[in-house]
């Protein structure tokens, strides 16, 4: 088993040592750190509630916790990302997939929030 860790840590790794993928790790980072800016403007502006019954709850009782557990889900995603064995090409095309997928709910929030401004 720690051998099999050590076999992914190095994966990881060594895909990472390529400069597109880092720019496109770096983008799906930064877009879930815009999602979770966007998200907290918009509740802290009492005109939204948070649509996930998840992690609606979560907010309002413990908004440090949730934003943990964003974060925490995103490292894994982009763990899990570099750490399965893809060809080149179709390990960028999926992270970039993931990438503008992510795109979608911060600029959602943001197109919200400028109707209410």
């Amino acid at each position: 088993m720690a051998a099999l860790m050590r076999e992914r840590a190095l994966l990881v790794r060594n895909v990472l040592a390529w400069r597109d993928v880092r720019l496109f790790v770096a983008l799906f980072c930064a877009a879930q750190l815009l999602d979770g800016l966007t998200t907290y403007v918009g509740l802290a502006s009492h005109h939204f509630q948070e649509e996930n019954p998840l992690v609606g709850g979560l907010l309002d009782s413990h908004p440090l916790l949730a934003v943990g557990l964003k974060a925490g889900v995103a490292v894994t995603v982009v763990i899990a990302l570099l750490a399965v064995r893809l060809r080149w090409r179709l390990r960028l095309t999926v992270i970039a997939l993931f990438t503008a997928v992510s795109l979608v709910a911060p600029l959602a929030n943001l197109v919200s929030l400028s109707r209410i401004a």
